[in-house]
């Protein structure tokens, strides 16, 4: 009883600071990148992609719930009658995909449980996956609910880029701040 609590706990707490992480990295990405804006929801440059890759290897299926909160958050404003299924489903495309292309990885065997296999390559393989998928099934959702002015063939591929500059951008900058805390210099004499 009081690990299944623990556990609930845990999710809970991991789930919201996910959310809040997500959100935090949407709006500083806005404020950083909103030059690059291509159309509405996207951007040639989304650091946000990289955060949900992220969440997503290190917290699992409450990272992707986090996501998928945080994405409702951003898209409060649309909870309305004509666009609530459209903020619903964005949030849903947006927290599932990430944690569904890490369970196909592992699935496949290509990745394993515990991310011991994962180097750069398999990191940018990932990372290019994640973005296509990402693209084409926010498209796929925007094309279904018929959101104005869409034109999946055009504006897939600037959501594409902005997703995979935006996770390798992410990827790469935490990986040159774990190189550089992990390489002190040390204090002994020599």
């Amino acid at each position: 009883m009081i690990n299944s609590v623990r556990h609930v706990f845990e999710t809970t707490a991991l789930t919201m600071i996910s959310a809040v992480l997500f959100v935090g990295f949407y709006k500083l990405n806005d404020l950083i990148f909103s030059i690059f804006e291509y159309s509405d929801g996207i951007n040639w440059v989304f650091l946000p992609a990289g955060f949900r890759i992220v969440l997503v290897l290190i917290m699992g299926l409450p990272g992707a719930l986090g996501l998928m909160l945080g994405s409702w958050f951003i898209d409060r404003d649309l909870f309305t009658e004509n666009a609530a299924a459209l903020a619903f489903l964005n949030g849903i495309v947006g927290g599932l995909t990430p944690w569904l292309v890490m369970k196909l990885l592992i699935h496949r065997q290509l990745l394993d449980r515990k991310l011991e296999s994962l180097n750069a390559l398999l990191l940018l393989k990932m990372t290019l996956l994640f973005a296509a998928t990402s693209a084409l099934m926010h498209q796929l959702v925007w094309l279904v609910l018929d959101r104005p002015h869409l034109n999946i063939w055009v504006d897939i591929w600037p959501m594409f880029i902005g997703d995979a500059l935006g996770a390798l951008l992410m990827l790469y900058g935490f990986k040159f701040v774990l190189d550089r805390v992990g390489t002190r210099p040390s204090l002994r004499p020599h």
